[in-house]
């Protein structure tokens, strides 16, 4: 698939604007790497759970239900 530059510089900016964090996962309690696209979101690398970063004084991350991804997980 070819993408044009207008798709390059969409995704390009994606890419740039991501952040890669290590922690403990609170659905699968492994320690791994955290990756989010929108703040203080961030999905499982080892599970793909869904969770949601706070800041009070040191950093812990909570699960999320989206509901509206969870139609698109069972469908596939």
């Amino acid at each position: 698939m070819v993408m044009d530059k207008k798709n390059r510089k969409i995704f390009s900016d994606i890419i740039k604007k991501a952040k890669m964090v290590d922690g403990i996962c609170p659905y699968c309690s492994q320690h791994t790497l955290l990756i989010s696209i929108v703040n203080d979101f961030f999905r499982c690398l080892t599970c793909g759970g869904d969770i949601e970063q706070k800041v009070n004084g040191k950093i812990n991350y909570i699960p999320v239900q989206l509901e509206e991804f969870d139609e698109v997980k069972k469908d596939g």
